[in-house]
């Protein structure tokens, strides 16, 4: 779309570009009812896709940094909608931070589309790429192509160096014996020449094609005007100055390969309409291959650019500069661009010392003065008039050049390139919770030998990284373990006196190592998620460390155990672990109590089997006492359909509840639709597949698979279906599957099969206390529990789901159907085949499991109850639908990582909304642990003190008590002066009243 194109459409939608224009094609509201998206939030979207559109009209880049969780994403699409509606030609790229996330984006694309009403059809335009050349083929063929940033780190390997090496003296026209001694030189002769003219470029450019962009590609000028920080030289610039020997220099010559490569690619796409780069922020740093490979791609290739970004500077200001310096590179970008940027960020830097001044002024006010200068500024509001008190009169210059800094720089600066929509309400459902961790007893130890080992370190002024040392003991004795600072291959390193502490303190650890939970911070982070789990509230845990992510995982799962072995007392009184739970010795395997109960809920040849298991009579039709009634009936055709079975030995000689239950499910809705057509009318596609020949084997899905025990066999069954055994199946009772009917309605059949067979199995894991519940309220009822006999606790099985130990199970589950119900058969496919299927009450992200899977069972009411997290799960993921817990086990010095961390669980649709809507008083808990006297406290002040700028230069009201390390809390600001201090970023600004 070129540019006269573009004034086009800007001159003839500028009338109509409103909301009503809007939802003649952009329909945001679509899925509103089924993800938990109130209508304000819909309104807020769209008034931020108006608001991009509008900025686009006269700046070639928009940040969208609304608050994590608030929808960027979606709004992103709705740009991106927009600008398909008004051009169909325009071509759109997503970038995204890697593999994962692309998956994402994928799969947010695609749910704009689906149902009867969809947000946008975007239709068969859309396009996810994985590789560097899949992205430049798809750019030509496809109008939106999604793909990861990574794609850039590619080509490093000697093949394609090779290549690119012999393609530059190939446009050198150098001597073959020239370019064998030069890539001799450059990897030692590993990569032979590469004959360019039969070899194509990213697989798919032939020479004759990539021939006339030579010149670009390894001369013209550097990249030092685009690139902060340093420049990319060309190759044919540094073999010119250098010579031949400028081969040897690998790495510099590795970089103006890559910078040819890319170059390469911004001449073989086309042009990019808008550009969408998710997680902006990662490109702060200009001196990374990704920053690089970006600018050197797109420079001059794309005409609008939209940035998504929470957190659009994280420790300084001045990392807004690169987000900036790439949209001076989009087509027709204002020369003077980066010039204005330097020019607002001193603008923000007098704004700081203003804020600064203010607010040391206003500490040094007591309670009067503060009344005072309320009344102040509730008569003068421009704060002009004369003062005469000292304080207060500082008080009001300060607030005066504060509040003209704002209205005339700040507001109007930060408006001209950024949208950002915060969660006004986050303060007040927040519950932010330092928690003191005490060493105490033997833990004590380690921590004493430290400090005098970092102590002694210093005295001898032996190099360390003091921050880095000291993290790794507070986050974990295993962190501190592995550390490099305490290996063996140090000791040379180290002074005499310092060495015998490295000795001392690694014996310590050593012999704590068998008992980590003994840490007094993992040891509190595992109790405060062990009594959440068991009240029914999910934990995200992250720590940074890796030793400390797989400690903090083990130690939770065996505290676990223990807490399931007292629940398993209340029916066993008095049993050890062993009596209750599998044991392995080198010279046999125990079978526990538990396995023993288990293998009978799912025998099939053990009417347990009954109790788990979905009745069909009940929960598909609505048969009621009919079955009872013709019992007599039933059975002679049941007994019918069994001798026509064929099945394996050992299920035909034992009576087998599964294949009776099938018989008689069938033989009673054969004679119902006999007996009863006009009640059986609205049940035919279930009576068809009930009364299938092939219902017999295969089950309710009709196909053969492991979940149902389905076996073909030669063998007919011997066994005889009596009454006893087929009232347990046609009895008109409550049962759970009965309760969950309706949750279970819509899944097709296979599906159904699969989650119904799922939770059976979960609910009987060993991690799980289903069975401890129910034999505990068993053994409380007067049931024999040593002895357990199937029929009587199938009979209690049913009554349990009613009484008050049954009733949270149920709920549970209907809570996960819902859920699951909202989720497409990708997203269901993931959830019943990932952790769900172990009962795994702990998982963590070095487990093998894909962040997808991860996330969508942890998104379930469901377990794993506590996700343990490293910094891969801390950006792009939501993990909001169940959990309102987040533990910073590790803190980070960037308070933007810790607002992406609680992010996870503070979303658009989250549970804590969901809570709020029916108990104000809901809390989003966030606990900080941190070892007292220890570097942790010290890094808690630190990032407090820095996420007060973060907060309020992005449009938070000022708030100093918020952010005050004392214990002595300063007075609040009059209500009206926070609000006029307040920067307002979102899409349609508002006057403070």
């Amino acid at each position: 779309m070129g540019q006269r194109h573009l004034e086009t459409l800007r001159c003839d939608d500028m009338k109509a570009r409103d909301v009503a224009w809007l939802r003649g094609f952009l329909h945001l509201d679509a899925r509103a009812l089924a993800d938990g998206i109130p209508p304000r939030d819909i309104e807020r979207q769209e008034q931020t896709v108006l608001r991009a559109l509008e900025l686009f009209d006269e700046r070639p880049g928009v940040v969208l940094a609304d608050e994590v969780g608030m929808g960027k994403t979606f709004e992103a699409i709705g740009v991106a909608a927009a600008m398909r509606h008004m051009n169909g030609d325009s071509r759109i790229v997503v970038l995204t931070p890697g593999p994962d996330l692309n998956t994402k984006w994928e799969k947010e694309f695609q749910k704009f589309g689906e149902g009867r009403s969809p947000m946008y059809a975007f239709g068969d335009q859309i396009a996810a790429v994985r590789t560097l050349n899949d992205f430049v083929t798809t750019l030509r063929q496809k109008h939106v192509v999604i793909a990861p940033i990574t794609i850039f780190n590619t080509g490093k390997g000697g093949k394609e160096q090779a290549y690119l090496l012999s393609l530059y003296c190939f446009w050198k026209k150098l001597h073959w014996n020239t370019t064998n001694a030069i890539l001799r030189r450059y990897n030692g002769g590993k990569q032979p020449r590469v004959d360019v003219s039969k070899s194509h470029f990213l697989e798919f450019a032939t020479l004759e094609e990539i021939e006339p962009h030579l010149d670009a590609a390894f001369g013209g000028r550097s990249e030092e005007e685009v690139i902060e920080g340093g420049p990319l030289v060309a190759l044919d610039t540094l073999h010119q100055a250098e010579g031949d020997e400028v081969f040897g220099r690998h790495e510099l010559v590795r970089r103006a390969l890559n910078l040819a490569r890319f170059r390469l690619v911004r001449a073989l796409m086309p042009d990019v309409d808008l550009l969408i780069l998710d997680e902006a922020h990662k490109l702060k740093n200009a001196h990374t291959v990704r920053s690089a490979a970006v600018t050197a791609t797109f420079r001059k290739k794309y005409r609008k650019a939209l940035f998504l970004t929470a957190t659009p500077f994280q420790l300084d200001i001045t990392e807004l500069r690169q987000v900036l310096a790439l949209f001076s590179m989009a087509i027709g970008a204002p020369a003077d661009l980066l010039f204005g940027a330097d020019a607002f960020f001193e603008d923000i830097r007098a704004y700081q010392h203003a804020y600064n001044a203010f607010e040391a002024f206003w500490r040094a006010l007591d309670p009067g003065l503060v009344a005072e200068f309320g009344e102040l500024f509730e008569r003068d509001p421009t704060l002009t008039s004369e003062v005469d008190e000292p304080s207060l009169r500082a008080v009001a210059g300060a607030a005066r050049e504060l509040l003209r800094l704002k209205r005339e720089k700040i507001e109007p600066g930060f408006r001209t390139w950024m949208i950002r929509s915060i969660q006004d309400d986050k303060r007040r459902y927040r519950s932010h919770r330092r928690a003191p961790c005490l060493p105490e007893g033997e833990s004590v130890l380690p921590f004493l030998i430290y400090e005098r080992f970092i102590a002694e370190l210093f005295r001898q002024k032996a190099r360390t990284h003091k921050a880095a040392v000291q993290i790794n003991m507070v986050s974990s004795y295993g962190a501190a373990r592995e550390g490099e600072l305490l290996a063996d291959s140090v000791r040379k390193d180290l002074p005499p006196s310092a060495e015998d502490y490295r000795k001392l303190l690694r014996s310590v650890l050593d012999k704590l190592g068998a008992r980590p939970s003994d840490h007094p911070k993992l040891n509190f982070v595992m109790t405060d998620a062990l009594e959440a789990a068991e009240r029914g509230d999910k934990t995200l845990v992250f720590c940074t460390r890796v030793e400390t992510l797989s400690d903090l995982a083990s130690e939770l799962k065996e505290a676990w155990m223990e807490r399931l072995l007292e629940r398993w007392r209340v029916a066993y009184p008095g049993a050890t672990r062993d009596d209750i739970f599998d044991t392995t010795t080198r010279d046999k395997d125990t079978r526990g109590r538990h396995a023993r109960i288990r293998t009978r809920f799912h025998d099939p040849q053990d009417a347990l089997y009954l109790a788990l298991r979905e009745r069909y009579l009940q929960s598909l039709l609505t048969m009621g006492p009919w079955a009872e009634d013709h019992l007599d009936e039933i059975i002679e055709l049941a007994n019918e359909r069994r001798s026509q079975l064929r099945t394996t030995k050992t299920r035909a000689s034992r009576l087998d509840y599964g294949h009776l239950k099938r018989c008689v499910e069938q033989a009673a809705a054969t004679l119902w639709r006999t007996h009863c057509p006009t009640e059986g009318a609205d049940y035919e596609h279930q009576l068809d597949v009930l009364t299938s020949p092939d219902f017999l084997t295969l089950g309710l899905d009709l196909e053969l698979d492991d979940l149902e025990n389905d076996e073909r066999g030669r063998e007919c069954p011997t066994w005889e279906i009596g009454h006893d055994a087929a009232r347990l199946v046609v009895q008109h009772r409550p049962h759970l599957w009965g309760y969950l009917s309706s949750a279970l309605y819509g899944l097709n059949r296979k599906i159904r099969v699969g989650v119904v067979e799922r939770l059976a199995r979960l609910l009987t894991h060993r991690e799980v206390p289903f069975l401890a519940d129910l034999l505990g309220a068993a053994r409380a009822s007067g049931l024999e529990v040593e002895n357990l006999k199937s029929r009587e606790l199938l009979d209690f099985v049913d009554a349990f789901w009613r009484t008050p130990a049954g009733k949270p199970w149920v709920q549970r589950l209907r809570d996960f159907l819902h859920y699951f119900q909202s989720r497409n058969e990708s997203q269901q496919r993931d959830i019943l085949e990932g952790p769900i299927a172990t009962g795994a009450l702990v998982r963590h992200t070095r487990d093998g499991e894909s962040r997808e899977r991860l996330r969508e069972a942890f998104n379930t009411p469901l377990y794993p109850m506590i996700l343990v997290a490293n910094e891969v799960m801390q950006e792009g993921l939501d993990l909001h639908r169940h959990c309102r817990r987040i533990v910073h086990h590790d803190l980070a010095w960037n308070p933007a990582q810790l607002e992406q961390r609680v992010g996870r669980v503070d979303r658009i649709g989250s549970l804590t909304t969901k809570l709020l809507a029916r108990d104000p008083s809901t809390k989003l808990d966030i606990l900080y642990p941190l070892v007292h006297r220890t570097i942790d406290e010290r890094l808690f002040r630190t990032v407090k003190s820095r996420e007060k700028w973060l907060e309020f230069l992005l449009g938070a009201r000022p708030d100093f008590s918020e952010y005050t390390l004392g214990d002595e809390e300063p007075s609040p600001l009059p209500e009206r002066l926070a609000s006029e201090l307040r920067i307002d970023l979102k899409p349609r600004a508002e006057t403070p009243s």
